[in-house]
């Protein structure tokens, strides 16, 4: 979005759902998560909202000299709809469908609550016209055990895992009874956190190891593989596509991070075609000789 983040933009929330304006102080917000032309939020006391992110279009300010650049408008209203959930049990105590872990990709979202089940929302203009709220439905097979903890995404992909080491991996085409993906490569790593870019993702194991897998634009780099030209790339292993290097499978990326060197990766993180670690190194550095 063209924003000038230099000048922050508030959000007001308003919705024939919910009478008052959000975000206030008795409803504050328990999660958030931003996706290509739509938000959602949970809000302690009402539930989950979702709203559209779209600006109007105006020249990009970065491209502009500081003395040129219009101000940016310091709040933005924007309509939003309140998630109903009539799959879930009025029986079920509160505490076990609480909204625990969200994501927003493409024309969908993804939540997943604190008993484990994964519930999916289809997006789009109609969702601010129509006059039935939407309604989500439960991914019914994505469910393991012990139950799925942690949910992770961005545009056409997300994955979820459990304490055990299950990972279970979901895409914008992912149904009520569509099964999940099951990279063996990921399976009992000690996986304790995902990141997503728009055709690759990363995994982070507790052993300081970076997992990496998927497709990478025109041999940029976003896999962290670190083959010199195309040819070194086929000879890793890893298939070449018209200028395009994918891996199929979760590979550890051995150049920087993850028990080499000493080094150890903490956190992950991808988006678009890029991708990102902060790496405690641990080795010794020799001591330089001391000038006089």
């Amino acid at each position: 979005m063209d924003i000038d983040f230099d000048k922050p933009v508030t959000v007001k929330l308003s919705s024939p759902d919910v009478l008052p304006e959000l975000p206030n102080k008795e409803h504050s917000i328990k999660h958030l998560a931003v996706g290509w032309h739509f938000a959602a939020a949970v809000f302690r006391g009402i539930g989950l909202m979702v709203w559209k992110t779209d600006v109007p279009s105006q020249p990009h300010v970065f491209n502009l000299p500081a003395d040129q650049r219009q101000p940016t408008n310091k709040t933005r209203d924007c309509k939003a709809r309140k998630i109903t959930r009539p799959e879930v049990d009025d029986e079920t105590p509160s505490s076990q469908t609480e909204i625990i872990g969200l994501m927003v990709g493409d024309g969908y979202l993804i939540y997943l609550t604190k008993s484990g089940t994964v519930h999916r929302v289809n997006l789009s203009d109609d969702t601010f016209t129509n006059d039935n709220p939407p309604s989500s439905f439960q991914l019914t097979l994505f469910t393991t055990t012990p139950q799925l903890s942690y949910l992770s995404g961005s545009f056409h992909h997300f994955g979820l895992f459990n304490t055990a080491g299950d990972v279970l991996v979901g895409t914008h085409e992912s149904q009520a009874s569509t099964p999940p993906g099951i990279f063996p490569g990921l399976q009992r790593r000690g996986v304790i956190g995902l990141s997503w870019g728009d055709w690759h993702g990363l995994a982070l194991c507790e052993d300081g190891t970076i997992l990496s897998w998927g497709r990478e634009l025109r041999s940029n780099g976003c896999l962290g593989m670190g083959y010199k030209d195309l040819e070194d790339a086929r000879g890793m292993g890893l298939t070449v596509e018209r200028m395009d290097v994918r891996s199929e499978e979760p590979r550890r990326i051995e150049r920087f991070c993850g028990g080499k060197e000493d080094k150890f990766a903490f956190c992950v993180s991808a988006a678009g075609w890029h991708s990102a670690a902060l790496v405690a190194d641990f080795k010794v550095q020799e001591p330089r000789g001391r000038r006089w």
